[in-house]
């Protein structure tokens, strides 16, 4: 046997054997009494160390069963070393000075020159200054006669450092800016050619290149455009103007002029459409952007030919040509689209802050088409499901685990008027699920107003399959969390609870609410409320490198204690917050009776003597356990409770099931469905008042249809919130 080979270690395995002894120490296992081989080993446990910009020392790691020596691959007069020759495994010290520039690195060579190894460490030092290369407009125009061309320049490094590249769009190849370039007085100076076309543009953009002491590179980039002979752009058009022309190409020299509304960074634009069951198209977002009319009445969904063609900046004031482009309208509601954007129709871009816009504050009553692609905030709303996260997702099915079979989550919002929407948010949205606790009092909610549909929440809303999905005619979309500017605690809300139940409370066998003690919920089937495996509403972080339960569900108890503190929570990193953790309910039973002809209920009841009110509303969070649960419910109300006796009738809704991971339809969803329901004032002064959930028909899914088969076998329907709230 071979012995002594392999040390109990940990180095970096590119060190350890010379390619020359690997065949022969692998051919040496087969032999009986093989002896002892000595083998060379030399290599730093990290490649690369950061540090700090003020002064101080690093220790490195080697193992080595040999001499080395320590010098610096290059001029390196701001660290050393104390000595230069060591022996044996162990740390070498580095020194640094501090450094009042620009990140610098140095490389650190380890040589064995009696085993011939060598291996490379690279030592990183921050700068005091970070190095800043920003044009203060990004797109500028230039004159057909041409000229000096003058753009404001924000930098702090030398011009020699840098590196200048300009690349042409037009088609003759005609090089028409000069290389004569310059900074002058804060000012990258140029010169431009004439034009020598009356009817055509032409564009350019130039490359600032800089190389940093860390190798990377930081690149500013300048879009020229250049009027024709006669110096003209072409004719600025009104948003309405452009408007009339959708249904085809734009074929003349118009332009428009607004405010980009959108923020490509928050990775929150607009939807990435479910190409297949398990595909999505993210580039959609990437490649979205949202430009308003000067006076903020009128907006445009901006849609580049290519992500790289998506050079705009939130809040930029901007003027964009649109030859070439189409301008599209889709209806209910009316909505327009200028697609086949490209970089080189930016004819001036104007960096800005959101204190250039005009705000626009309205109500949800209050919005109209109109209002669809630009920035409105919202007032006096509220998130009235008072648990989770922005997305609170079975994560398996996400981004977070690499799975593309969900791509946003609609978070419920209602206002002070008695209106609901859905506030969008995308599965790569990096603040969606990050531990904080969603606010539940009452403020304002910004953000670009959309229409989108979403078939996981309603699916056969409609006759036309391909306007399935219906969740509102409008919905809005955050470009930061900084959009939502909501209370942090219910106390400064604008909404009471008549009821409230927030996680499984039961006894003998009722569940009772867990804000007060009024109400309680029964069912008129045969079976046991139990607490659910799972509710998806812990707060984050998740995905594969944060299993583990640090935040719970946002749930506070009376006593001031986390609902969630069961280590099971989040075990698997997909945000599952465990049944001990008793934060939703359900009951698995047969639907539907068949000896009566009708379906089963879920029952609420409370009082609301002593409450006066202009507003009274219902919020629920439900789903299907199981594929075969009941689709639809009825909800209805009553002051005797009798099931034989007569109820009103207030809406029905249809329920999703959580989704099959064999075959995912797209009308399943993993997660809790979140709604709203405006309730009759008839309702006020009463001892009692009952509102059941009641299966509406007798239908279910088998898996691959939406509501196709009967419901023949037991079957888990699932709460993980029920509310009656009123303006107080």
């Amino acid at each position: 046997m071979i012995s002594n080979i392999f040390r109990s270690r940990v180095i970096n395995p590119a060190y350890l054997i010379l390619p020359g002894l690997l065949a022969f120490v692998l051919g040496a296992c087969s032999m009986d009494d093989g002896d002892d081989i000595d083998m060379s080993e030399l290599g730093a446990t990290n490649s690369e160390y950061i540090v700090p910009a003020q002064p101080g020392e690093v220790q490195v790691q080697v193992y080595s069963n040999t001499t080395y020596n320590l010098t610096f691959v290059n001029d390196t007069d701001w660290a050393s070393f104390p000595e230069s020759q060591i022996s044996g495994d162990g740390n070498f010290t580095v020194s640094y000075n501090a450094n009042v520039g620009f990140p610098r690195m140095s490389a650190i060579l380890i040589d064995a020159p009696s085993v011939g190894r060598q291996d490379t460490v690279y030592l990183k030092q921050r700068g005091a200054i970070e190095p800043k290369m920003d044009f203060k407009m990004t797109s500028q125009t230039v004159m057909g006669d041409g000229g000096r061309i003058e753009a404001e320049l924000d930098t702090n490094i030398e011009f020699a450092d840098m590196e200048i590249k300009v690349t042409y769009s037009n088609q003759d190849g005609v090089e028409w800016i000069h290389d004569n370039f310059a900074i002058e007085g804060g000012k990258l100076i140029m010169t431009a050619d004439n034009n020598p076309s009356e009817t055509s543009l032409r564009n350019a953009r130039v490359e600032l290149v800089y190389v940093d002491g860390w190798k990377q590179k930081i690149v500013s980039s300048l879009f020229l455009t250049q009027a024709n002979a006669n110096n003209l752009f072409g004719v600025e058009a009104s948003f309405p103007e452009v408007r009339d022309l959708e249904g085809g190409k734009v074929n003349s020299d118009i332009y428009i002029e607004g405010y980009i509304i959108s923020d490509a960074a928050s990775l929150n634009v607009a939807d990435c459409p479910q190409t297949t069951n398990t595909a999505i198209d993210y580039t959609v977002n990437d490649k979205t952007a949202y430009i308003q009319s000067i006076d903020g009445r009128y907006g445009f969904r901006l849609v580049a030919a290519t992500v790289a063609d998506n050079i705009f900046t939130r809040y930029s004031k901007v003027k964009l040509l649109l030859k070439g482009t189409s301008v599209t309208l889709d209806t209910d509601p009316n909505r327009y689209s200028i697609t086949g954007i490209t970089s080189d129709m930016v004819m001036t871009s104007e960096a800005g802050t959101s204190a250039d816009l005009v705000k626009k504050e309205k109500y949800m009553g209050d919005l109209t088409d109109d209002d669809i692609y630009t920035y409105v905030t919202l007032k006096d709303c509220e998130f009235p499901i008072r648990k989770g996260s922005f997305t609170p997702i079975n994560e398996g099915y996400s981004t977070a685990f690499n799975a593309h079979r969900i791509s946003k989550f609609p978070l419920l919002m209602r206002d002070i008027q008695g209106n609901n929407m859905f506030l969008l948010t995308n599965t790569k949205c990096p603040y969606r699920r990050d531990g904080s606790t969603l606010p539940y009092g009452s403020g304002t909610v910004a953000g670009v107003v959309v229409h989108e549909t979403f078939s996981r929440f309603a699916y056969e809303d409609t006759g036309d399959e391909e306007t399935y999905g219906q969740i509102g005619r409008y919905q809005i979309r955050h470009m930061a969390r900084e959009d939502i500017t909501l209370a942090a605690s219910f106390d400064n809300s604008f909404s009471g609870f008549v009821t409230e139940f927030r996680y499984y409370n039961v006894e003998n066998g009722v569940l009772l609410p867990t804000t007060g003690t009024n109400g309680r919920i029964t069912t008129t089937a045969a079976g046991k409320v139990i607490g659910v495996t799972s509710d998806y509403s812990y707060l984050g972080p998740v995905g594969a490198a944060n299993i583990g339960n640090s935040n719970g569900n946002g749930v506070i108890k009376d006593d001031g204690s986390k609902l969630s503190t069961s280590t099971s929570t989040n075990s698997d990193g997909k945000g599952s917050v465990h049944t001990s953790d008793n934060s939703a309910w359900s009951l698995n039973c047969e639907w539907w009776n068949y000896d009566r002809n009708e379906g089963e209920s879920w029952m609420l009841e409370m009082a609301t003597t002593g409450i006066s009110t202009n507003k009274l509303s219902l919020q629920i969070a439900t789903m299907n356990w199981t594929v075969t649960g009941p689709r639809y419910w009825d909800i209805e109300w009553s002051t005797h409770g009798n099931i034989d006796g007569q109820w009103t009738k207030l809406y029905t809704y249809a329920t999703h099931e959580a989704p099959v991971w064999a075959n995912t339809a797209l009308f399943q969803l993993p997660g809790y469905k979140n709604m709203d329901f405006p309730l009759p004032l008839d309702m006020l002064g009463k001892a009692k008042v009952y509102i059941r959930f009641k299966v509406a028909k007798n239908l279910c899914s088998d898996g691959y249809a939406y509501a196709n088969t009967p419901i023949t076998a037991a079957s888990s329907n699932a709460f993980s919130y029920v509310a009656v709230r009123y303006n107080k």
